[in-house]
């Protein structure tokens, strides 16, 4: 049976032994300006990478920084939206690359962010489908950050379901959100999308048993895993962090594996 260059790229960024992830993203400083811990890029992509995550998620500008050797089961995502705090509506997304850039930088997936509940959620919708039809033609997998613009994921989980479902729709093949508070809140997120959902790491936690629970909370709704940015690399040992949360997701025996629930996404 031959096996798709999207499907050997997907199997990169879910490991076949968990059929999880542990993506970790360091493209904030486009929305916010240089933060502890990823000011340095030279002196701080070494050790993330070092922590071996499944992925990183990053602009074209820091992918050229990323070294040639790094750990072979580490994915690179090539993020391709992009706005900035500076306008004072940095949750607004335009493109700023393309499939074609992200192969040409050898990446192994892209994403781009869809923010709803804007006046231009029009606009980032019609980016994610042109995307989504530059992917289909290169075989690419495609992430698409969700988020609504406004609404508390903990109060209105619905509004979290509708948009990673909208997501799947127009040809996400992993979709990020942030977690809903409790298993039972996000479960319907995860049954209402048909492709692996990550759960996002939000702002830095300084209570790790917290976001601890959050993550297992997620996993055993159905999350296909994590997408921890914040609070691996502001972390005062982000290789610890990322081991505990490879350990929480990777090694867990509660959780069933994503490939063994859906093996057809994978």
């Amino acid at each position: 049976m031959l096996v798709s260059g999207r499907e050997r790229r997907l199997r990169r960024l879910f490991p076949p032994f968990s059929g999880r992830s542990v993506m970790l993203p360091i493209d904030q400083p486009v929305s916010l300006g240089p933060l502890t811990g990823i000011a340095d890029v030279h002196k701080a992509l070494p050790k993330l990478l070092a922590g071996e995550p499944d992925a990183v998620i990053c602009h074209r500008g820091v992918l050229r920084h990323v070294p040639a050797d790094l750990p072979a089961r580490t994915g690179l995502i090539m993020h391709l939206s992009a706005g900035t705090g500076l306008s004072g509506r940095g949750y607004v997304k335009t493109l700023t690359g393309s499939v074609a850039d992200a192969v040409r930088f050898g990446a192994d997936a892209v994403s781009v962010q869809v923010t709803f509940g804007t006046a231009e959620e029009g606009a980032m919708l019609t980016d994610l489908a042109r995307i989504a039809s530059q992917c289909a033609e290169w075989d690419m997998p495609l992430l698409t950050m969700v988020y609504v613009h406004g609404a508390d994921p903990v109060r209105e989980p619905g509004k979290i379901a509708h948009g990673a479902r909208v997501a799947a729709e127009l040809g996400a093949d992993i979709v990020k959100v942030p977690y809903t508070g409790t298993p039972e809140s996000f479960a319907p997120v995860t049954e209402g999308c048909f492709v692996p959902v990550v759960v996002a790491g939000g702002e830095r936690h300084f209570d790790q048993d917290a976001l601890r629970d959050a993550v297992r909370g997620a996993l055993e709704a159905g999350a296909a895993g994590v997408c921890v940015g914040r609070n691996v690399f502001q972390h005062e040992d982000p290789q610890r962090a990322l081991a505990e949360l490879r350990a929480t997701v990777h090694t867990d025996p509660v959780f069933r594996t994503y490939h063994e629930d859906v093996p057809s996404h994978v």
